[in-house]
């Protein structure tokens, strides 16, 4: 059908609706690269049918689009939020439509997007967004380029590889950890890597239990993460990463903003089923000699031989009436890492001797979206996402636990435009935990012995038979928190136009712990000859008769002990937030002016954190832009702080003897050190910012340079305490400096039947810590002295971070589509320069002082080439079934990243990874 004859009145109307004709309409330029080039503006246009969405586009963009409004009907549109220019704003509403544009004749010519294979069959292009973010300090990752690398674990984190200025821990790639299924920890700009903010769909899944806490044996308190919940990538449509120059809106981070969002369905009903596969046997492990010999006896699961990772996914979208979406998904996944339970394979008298740790996670999510229309718009949505990791204790019975984590969330959104402002509103409430469910609440250390003989013997004078485990904590975040923000419409004085954004942010979040039973960790195995106590009874529980099978002991009681007394408590923090931001447009020149203001009840005084940025758009074309901005962010002091005294109060000490035949009861010593983590003044953390960028349009791609400068201070850490044991205080201090050249295609390059884009970056990095984490214990000694590294006398908190630290990194992604062969392939290439590691060595002499002196350890660079291959085969209709291939390091490199023992770890080599499914 030709679209320049309208048959139908409706039609008529429409072309006149979507037309909203200005004078610039007549002049549109007649190509699409031209009109690539139009000056960009923002758009806040919601979803809902796209007839609706794109008569609202031509009114506020000015172009005339044109199209049979038959073509339209049943068709929807994702909306559109953002700063675009009009090209990439309509491929934006587009996509996923199954319709494409073209130009002509002074008109935008919507039309099916049809392209037809050797074989006749008809296929729909991809619409690519090429969107360009308003910020160089932005990057979003759009669900074109989600597919086009490998996803791993499907974690939001893991997909930001292709990222600059994002850092991951040294130890993410090990070999010996490719059975986990825990999301990857990430550094933005050398800030700690729990000081960033998560958000999904606008609801904050940050954890701020006890984020450093990453030991899943330790007796008192449960493992925990960065990341309250543990999303799949499959549920989204694009993330957004604010690395610098971050608005006012965005609070409590130190290091960047990762926003993940769903997007609105579009179609009336539709979905996909699939199931992913990888394991062991499809993994190359980088081992030296020695370590395959260890890995063939491991009892660690940082050691793991043996893994088989499971991923089911299922995604449906709908529209039961014109102005209502659903989009629902579910996702599990599971790894099973079976282990041997004792030292050097040994085989168990009376236990299991090979023991199968497991973890589950899974994704349940439920969304909506609500045209109330007269400009209001609904969404909400509901997720339920527990995790679970089954461990054991190694060379011990009954030592079986799970920790638990993840949760749930409600996330409620209302947006109304008035003719002054567009208000939005957003509640939300979710918990997340971070528990451990034990089979035991008592954990023994034996000799062995005929009555305890399932032990291990380690050496010719040790052989203990260790039984149990620390007990159940519950441990919990609980936060509800609303915010309001309006959009005020822009008025014009002059030649200067100005637009202003003002909200309020309020917040309660409570932290809940509870030991549900007493526990005990039970020791100092001593010689007996009775196990009568001192009331006349018999210990049957922690003393034991027979002859031990080191000393030749008659019989044993236990005689040391560390009690962990049950016990509840709360800790509630409320939360205040004020921003507002001033925009004002001269000519080519934007000035951004923001301010936040903030307050807790855990923070000694309320903070004020300006923003503002400075944008100029050289020519006034969008093809030159010059960026600056100053910022200063604040972090957030976790509830751990505040409650780790809590924690330690509920522990005491305990001895006893064996006295004229008889035990002594227990005698316990309260602990005192729980008085030193004294927390009531603690400083709110804080990094200021300078940056500079520009970018430049130059032969179809976008090239950028950016540099940005951190200087982060009052960072909290674990000091010695002159009464004894350890106080949190501030005084902790990162400093990082990057520099990164970007170029980014604009539009595919073809050849032949293919069709390819591609995003560089090449960054330089110098980072500088004082500490790793706030967990990181330091003594007076060492804090603030000087020491010698590399050669050279420094202050001790000037050393190069030990972690996530790579000096030089490039990215290389390749997204390659070839519709007649229904493929799309993704080639992820990364080199990370060689870094280096802080060793003690010894001492230096320093003006007749005796110093610490550190020693780098440099480790070669690392270059890894991961491939994801994506094939469709059309089935019935619409529908399809799908293959797809990941490669990780496809080129099998040993690349070094730790010394352990001193031998070198290695990451992972090459990797496979197969999921196969279905989309109608």
């Amino acid at each position: 059908m030709r679209f320049s004859a309208y048959r139908t009145p409706r039609a008529r109307l429409l072309a006149l609706a979507l037309g909203s004709l200005t004078p610039a309409a007549a002049m549109l330029l007649p190509t699409a690269a031209h009109a690539q080039q139009e000056a960009e503006r923002n758009y806040d246009i919601p979803a809902g049918p796209l007839s609706g969405v794109l008569a609202r586009f031509g009114a506020e963009s000015g172009l005339l689009l044109s199209s049979d409004a038959a073509l339209l009907e049943g068709r929807h549109s994702a909306g559109l939020k953002g700063r675009y220019g009009g090209v990439a704003a309509l491929r934006h509403l587009l996509a996923g439509s199954g319709l494409e544009f073209r130009t002509g004749g002074g008109v935008i010519v919507i039309e099916p997007a049809a392209a037809s294979d050797a074989s006749g069959t008809t296929m729909l292009n991809a619409v690519r967004v090429t969107a360009r973010p308003e910020s160089l300090g932005t990057n979003v990752i759009d669900r074109e380029r989600l597919d086009a690398i490998g996803a791993g674990n499907g974690d939001i984190t893991s997909a930001l590889r292709m990222l600059p200025n994002i850092q991951y821990a040294n130890d993410q790639l090990h070999t010996g950890r490719q059975g986990e299924i825990e999301p990857a920890e990430i550094s933005i700009h050398g800030a700690k890597f729990y000081d960033n903010q998560y958000l999904f769909d606008g609801m904050s899944f940050s954890n701020d239990i006890d984020p450093d806490q990453t030991n899943p044996n330790e007796a008192s308190r449960p493992s925990s993460s960065s990341q309250g919940l543990a999303i799949d990538t499959s549920l989204l449509c694009n993330i957004t990463v604010r690395d610098s120059n971050i608005p006012a809106e965005y609070g409590r981070f130190s290091g960047g903003v990762v926003a993940a969002d769903t997007c609105a369905p579009t179609r009336d009903f539709g979905g996909r089923v699939s199931m992913e596969i990888t394991r062991s046997e499809w993994m190359e492990y980088k081992l030296t000699d020695s370590q395959k010999a260890d890995y063939a006896v491991s009892t660690s699961d940082s050691q793991q031989p043996d893994f088989d990772k499971k991923t089911y996914r299922l995604a449906l979208q709908g529209r039961p009436t014109e102005n209502l979406g659903l989009i629902g998904s579910y996702v599990l996944k599971t790894s099973e890492i079976p282990l041997k339970a004792y030292g050097g394979g040994a085989i168990s008298a009376s236990d299991d001797s090979g023991k199968t740790e497991k973890r589950r996670s899974e994704n349940l999510y439920l969304r909506g979206f609500w045209n109330l229309g007269s400009g209001v718009d609904a969404d909400f949505a509901l997720s339920y996402a527990p995790a679970t990791s089954r461990n054991f204790i190694v060379n011990t019975k009954d030592s079986w636990f799970d920790i638990k984590s993840g949760g749930q969330g409600v996330n409620l959104g209302l947006r109304h435009r008035h003719d002054a402002a567009t208000v939005s509103h957003r509640l939300t409430w979710s918990e997340y935990e971070s528990s451990r469910d034990s089979d035991a609440s008592v954990f023994r250390t034996w000799r062995h012995s005929a009555a305890k003989d399932w032990g291990y013997r380690s050496s010719a004078t040790a052989w203990n038979s260790q039984e149990g485990q620390y007990g159940d904590i519950e441990q919990k975040q609980s936060t509800w928190y609303y915010q309001v923000k309006a959009d005020w419409l822009p008025f014009k004085l002059g030649n200067t136009e100005h637009g202003f954004q003002t909200g309020l942010e309020l917040s309660r979040q409570e932290k809940y712990f509870h030991r549900l039973q007493n526990g005990a960790m039970i020791f100092t195995p001593t010689s007996a000859t009775t196990c009568a106590t001192a009331g006349g009874g018999v210990d049957s529980e922690n003393c034991s008769m027979g002859a031990t099978s080191v000393g030749n002991w008659p019989g044993q009681y236990l005689k040391s002990a560390t009690f962990y007394h049950a016990g509840k408590f709360n800790l509630d923090n409320n939360y205040r937030a004020v921003f507002g931001q001033y925009e004002m447009q001269w000519e080519r020149v934007r000035l951004r002016l923001g301010l936040r203001y903030e307050d807790d009840d855990l923070a000694p005084e309320p903070t004020v954190a300006p923003r503002s940025a400075l944008l100029w758009d050289v020519f006034g074309d969008t093809a030159t832009r010059v960026e600056l901005g100053a910022n200063r962010y604040y972090s957030r002091n976790f509830m751990a702080f505040y409650t780790r005294q809590k924690i330690l109060a509920l522990q005491t000490s305990a001895t006893r003897n064996l006295t004229r035949g008889v035990l002594t009861d227990w005698v316990e010593t309260a602990s005192t050190s729980w008085r030193n983590y004294r927390s009531s003044e603690l400083d709110v953390p804080y990094s200021d910012e300078r940056m500079a960028g520009i970018s430049q349009r130059w032969l179809g791609a976008i090239w950028s340079l950016k540099w940005v400068e951190r200087e982060s201070r009052d960072e909290i850490l674990r000091r010695t305490a002159a009464e004894g044991g350890w106080s949190y205080r501030n005084g902790g201090q990162t400093s990082a400096r990057s520099t990164t050249l970007g170029i980014e295609s604009e539009r595919p390059f073809r050849f032949g039947p293919t069709s390819t884009t591609f995003v560089f970056s090449v960054e330089q990095d110098d980072i500088k810590t004082s500490h790793a984490s706030y967990d990181d214990g330091i003594s007076d000694v060492l804090w603030g002295s000087i020491v010698r590294y590399d050669g050279k006398f420094i202050n001790y908190n000037d050393r190069p971070a030990n972690n996530f630290n790579r000096p030089v990194t490039a990215r290389l992604l390749l997204a390659t589509s070839i519709p007649s062969s229904r493929l799309t392939v993704g080639n992820l290439f990364r080199y990370r320069d060689s870094y280096r590691k802080i060793v003690a060595n010894g001492t230096a002499d320093y003006d007749g002082m005796a110093v610490t002196n550190y020693e780098p350890r440099t480790f070669r660079p690392a270059v890894t080439w991961d491939m994801r291959i994506n094939y469709d085969l059309p089935t019935v209709g619409d529908q399809s079934a799908f293959v797809v291939l990941s490669i990780d390091n496809v080129l099998n490199r040993s690349n070094e990243i730790e010394d352990s023992a001193n031998e070198l770890v290695y990451e992972k080599g090459r990797q496979f990874w197969v999921e196969f499914g279905y989309r109608f």
